[in-house]
């Protein structure tokens, strides 16, 4: 079944499409409840049916915006699976669902990411609101921020999956974004200078809340034991990775602006880029990206 959506968020029916509810990914607060939007409050208010995280969470907010609690679903990482049918059938009747996350906005490494996949692949339409993330102040306020960068969420916890998340870090053109929670961030620091050596660093704490706290330095020295308060909830901004030897980034970097400047496809660029200047090809891609964003052309 086709269907498309205006600008405006309204779905435009084809070949008699049954109406069907929206999803409203709504962002909540990370800390400071003056951070919500008008636009969330009104969503929570008119919506009949919330999803949340942590049902309790959920009422102590609605309270405090003084917002009457229509009916509360708890969906986690623990039961979506078995939560998703009674969602479905939910929005298939024709009413609008709002999910919202303990803190920030859904749908970024959390349970909201595979109920919007099925969404879309249902032909649900999703409205997903602007609002409160860890994600940009943390990047913003790092001083590391150049334009592109890469987020990568949790880090997988063991096993090959991680030393592959680590390799990215370790092999990035652009600055890393990554959570991490107090009790694993000492490993995560002394894994990440065993294996990429000193590189800057910015670590959000706390963002919003009464012991904001940002930190900056390099590897070596935060990840030495008692450099890093080890409470709250965690941002971690990575510098992206140096030139790498014998190569003249520099060179490779002017090269590209001109190629891109002048309009040459982005295959043949990405060639120039790893035959001439013996970058890798993800190297020569995210550089590529990087140059196009600097210059105001599109990937």
């Amino acid at each position: 079944m086709f269907y498309n959506r205006d600008m405006g968020g309204d779905v435009k029916e084809k070949h008699d499409m049954p109406a069907k509810g929206k999803i409203y990914l709504v962002p909540v607060p990370i800390g400071n409840l003056g951070d919500i939007t008008l636009r969330a409050l009104e969503v929570l208010k008119s919506v009949p049916l919330i999803a949340a995280e942590d049902t309790r969470n959920a009422g102590f907010l609605l309270s405090r915006y003084e917002i009457p609690p229509p009916k509360l679903i708890s969906f986690h990482k623990f039961n979506e699976r078995s939560r998703e049918d009674n969602l479905f059938s939910h929005l298939e009747s024709g009413q609008d669902l709002a999910v919202i996350s303990d803190a920030g906005t859904p749908g970024i490494s959390d349970p909201a990411m595979d109920l919007v996949h099925k969404a879309v692949s249902k032909g649900i339409d999703v409205v997903a609101l602007p609002g409160a993330s860890a994600l940009l102040p943390a990047l913003t306020a790092s001083g590391l921020n150049k334009g592109p960068f890469l987020f990568l969420g949790f880090l997988p916890r063991q096993g090959k999956e991680r030393d592959q998340a680590i390799k990215r870090i370790k092999e990035s053109f652009c600055p890393v974004v990554v959570y991490e929670s107090p009790l694993r961030l000492p490993k995560l620091l002394k894994e990440l200078y065993e294996k990429m050596g000193s590189r800057q660093i910015c670590i959000a704490r706390e963002l919003t809340k009464m012991y904001e706290e940002l930190i900056y330095g390099d590897l070596q020295e935060l990840s030495e034991e008692g450099k890093v308060t080890l409470k709250g909830e965690f941002v971690l901004v990575i510098d992206s990775a140096p030139p790498q030897d014998g190569i003249d980034l520099e060179k490779a970097q002017n090269t590209c602006k001109m190629l891109v400047t002048e309009g040459l496809n982005q295959r043949s660029i990405l060639k120039v880029l790893q035959d001439i200047y013996g970058l890798k090809r993800n190297d020569a891609y995210q550089l590529l990206l990087i140059t196009q964003n600097k210059i105001g052309e599109k990937p």
